[in-house]
């Protein structure tokens, strides 16, 4: 009875969106949908006191569940469209490297950003993950604290995982003291912040052209991509490229490695 009433309130949020956060996950309501749905009628007897303590608790609850269940951050498309790149890439020099750089970041976070603006869940997700942290300075050690904390560092490690990939198969290196969490911990925050964007004027977000492709010709960016590229390049370079620091001992701070194993973000 609790996994249905909260698959209930999740359906009622990802329909209305998050204009008044949970507070239109009433008893009332879920239970007038899930008996029209689901064929199951309650009462407030039914569940107060025996599934949940009040109305708030249950809210609570399907905020946590949300946020647990959050995998649509369009990481596979990038990571596919990235793949698709660096197949037919010329990696044999160091301009073709930097090229190929280039286009996979413009491809993958196109391909990254279509996959958050297009899917509406996605959206919501974002706006429970705000809704959440809000909460975090009062409410740490809730399960709805838990799981957004738990959902940020799932993001994290895979886009740990994209860019220490991509950076292997390319040559790519981290500059003195930077780390990939880092750069993932920014682009994390580039994402949400441009799916607002995207939604509020998407002909400033869009549709930028750049003499990126071969012999100079114009491509189109996105914005997203703009401020991937400016970061990759202020957080990393090519191994052997003119101008480029000798080879350092590996630090597994710098790869991810070791964040991914026991995260430690204070």
């Amino acid at each position: 009875m609790r996994d249905l009433l909260i698959e209930v309130g999740l359906d009622l949020l990802i329909e209305e969106g998050l204009a008044l956060g949970t507070e239109r996950l009433t008893f009332k309501r879920v239970f007038e949908r899930a008996a029209a749905e689901r064929g199951v009628r309650l009462t407030n007897a039914s569940v107060i006191g025996r599934i949940w303590t009040d109305m708030a608790d249950y809210q609570a609850d399907v905020l946590a569940a949300a946020l647990s269940n959050d995998d649509i951050d369009g990481l596979e498309g990038t990571i596919r469209a990235a793949a698709r790149t660096l197949a037919v890439a010329d990696l044999t020099t160091v301009e073709g490297r930097r090229a190929a750089a280039v286009e996979v970041i413009r491809v993958g976070c196109e391909a990254h950003i279509d996959s958050v603006t297009r899917v509406r869940k996605a959206s919501i997700n974002i706006g429970l993950r705000g809704l959440s942290i809000s909460r975090l300075p009062t409410d740490g050690g809730s399960a709805t604290s838990a799981s957004v904390r738990r959902a940020y560092e799932e993001f994290a490690v895979r886009w740990d995982f994209v860019f220490a990939q991509a950076f292997e198969v390319i040559g790519i290196r981290l500059r003195p003291g930077l780390t990939i969490r880092q750069l993932s911990m920014l682009a994390i925050s580039l994402t949400e912040g441009f799916a607002i964007w995207d939604r509020l004027e998407p002909t400033m977000t869009r549709y930028i052209l750049r003499p990126t492709g071969p012999d100079g010709e114009k491509q189109e960016w996105t914005l997203f991509s703009l401020g991937v590229e400016a970061l990759v390049w202020q957080f990393t370079e090519l191994t052997d490229a003119p101008g480029a620091e000798g080879p350092r001992p590996s630090d597994p701070s710098e790869t991810g490695g070791s964040r991914r194993a026991t995260p430690d973000h204070r």
